[in-house]
């Protein structure tokens, strides 16, 4: 049996909606609409058998009374080596110019956008020194491959000239 309630609010893109039985859990994703093709993710529970979630598709033709269905998991994205060199949206559909993928040959595994990230002790340790093709920042400042680096700067500096010459040099 499916679990389902009714809209009780809509702002924008921001929807609330009750469920008299079970209460979908966080992150758990919505479909409401009359093909049910309104995606919503559970952002909070309100109480009293509401939740609120942000709709991550148009809203036009939604109104308050309409159904809306607990799908009973998350955002699931297909994972595998069919995957790789594919351009997918956050609803696991591939976008890219490649045509679609056939089915017996497509990614049967699925994991929820959502994860919890490794273990710090899992992660690669390898300390490998990024060339970004700009020789003072790779003599005075090097980067390290895989590592976060912040540029900060007044306006006018020439930050957005920095990145794009780094980028132009990387690809």
């Amino acid at each position: 049996m499916t679990n389902q309630g009714t809209i009780t609010a809509v702002r924008g893109s921001v929807i609330d909606a009750h469920f008299p039985h079970d209460l979908p859990a966080l992150q758990h994703e919505l479909r409401a609409g009359g093909q049910h093709n309104i995606v919503i993710e559970v952002a909070l529970h309100l109480g009293g058998g509401t939740v609120r979630g942000l709709a991550l598709t148009p809203t036009q033709g939604l109104a308050r009374g309409d159904a809306v269905i607990d799908t009973g998991h998350p955002l699931l994205m297909p994972i595998g080596p069919q995957v790789l060199g594919r351009v997918l949206n956050v609803f696991g559909d591939v976008i890219d110019e490649q045509g679609p993928p056939s089915a017996d040959t497509w990614a049967a595994e699925q994991w929820a956008i959502h994860q919890a990230p490794p273990p710090i002790i899992e992660q690669a340790t390898a300390q490998e020194i990024l060339a970004t093709g700009i020789k003072a920042i790779d003599l005075l400042a090097p980067l390290e491959r895989g590592g976060k680096a912040g540029l900060f700067g007044g306006a006018g500096v020439g930050k957005t000239v920095l990145i794009t010459e780094m980028i132009h040099n990387m690809v």
